[in-house]
């Protein structure tokens, strides 16, 4: 049993990748309840299905507890934001964008999809040290869909980084960090990953319906951002592999 626990760490260890991750002290997102849409609006759970298929994902049993996320290929511009679908007066104003920083002294913000973004949209993003390069497929799309640009600070960095939404370009940001968020009901974005892949669903709510089909967002080529928690079981692994080990050399 204690062989098959050890075995079943390397594997955690092994799965998480190369990159060296910090651990950032934001907690877990709260599970939020999705409220029935008003009639004539999709689902969140119907974007669901229409996104990857029906059965992938259950919205209300489904969604991650990941706050952060990181490049599953940060070299290259492979992690893709796509506008999937709004339903909301503010449509045309509301702003898709990723966040970078590991406590709330410091977050450093860069927009991505604008308010004229629609439907497809998407914008393409690549690292190259502490530089945000984002373009967009649609090359006649920058500047008026996507903020495309190159945006460099010291917290820019492929492995630790987050979404955030805006109704309008003042007001109000809702991050996929809840304790970010204006106090209340601080649970504004829920992210599903679609089994084992790298593509997921960032869905956003910007009201008090809690339908959260106001913007839908699907970011291709990331994964999430073990938690402290689980860091402290692989090295708590790791570490008993090595004691092993070492008993195994003294016999």
């Amino acid at each position: 049993m204690k062989l098959k626990m050890i075995v079943a760490m390397l594997g955690l260890s092994a799965s998480v990748g190369a990159l060296a991750v910090p651990v950032a002290p934001f907690n877990p997102p709260a599970p939020s309840v999705i409220n029935p849409a008003p009639a004539g609006e999709a689902s969140l759970q119907t974007i669901a299905n229409t996104l990857f298929g029906p059965g992938h994902i259950d919205v209300n049993t489904g969604q991650s507890a990941a706050a952060q996320f990181m490049s599953a290929s940060p070299g290259a511009s492979s992690t893709i934001p796509t506008l999937v679908a709004e339903y909301t007066a503010n449509a045309s104003t509301q702003i898709f964008g990723i966040w970078f920083g590991n406590d709330t002294s410091h977050i450093y913000t860069v927009d991505l999809l604008l308010g004229s973004a629609s439907a497809n949209d998407n914008a393409a993003l690549s690292f190259s040290g502490n530089t945000l390069n984002v373009g967009s497929s649609v090359v006649a799309n920058c500047g008026v869909k996507v903020n495309c640009g190159s945006f460099t600070d010291a917290a820019v960095s492929p492995s630790l980084f987050g979404f955030y939404f805006k109704p309008a370009p003042t007001g109000s940001t809702y991050f996929s960090a809840d304790q970010l968020n204006p106090a209340g009901r601080q649970d504004r974005v829920v992210a599903f990953e679609d089994g084992t892949t790298t593509n997921w669903l960032f869905a956003y709510e910007d009201g008090t319906d809690f339908d959260y089909n106001d913007m839908a967002v699907k970011v291709e080529s990331i994964n999430a951002v073990p938690e402290p928690e689980t860091y402290a079981l692989m090295l708590a692994g790791l570490g008993v592999m090595g004691f092993v080990a070492r008993r195994r050399k003294s016999r």
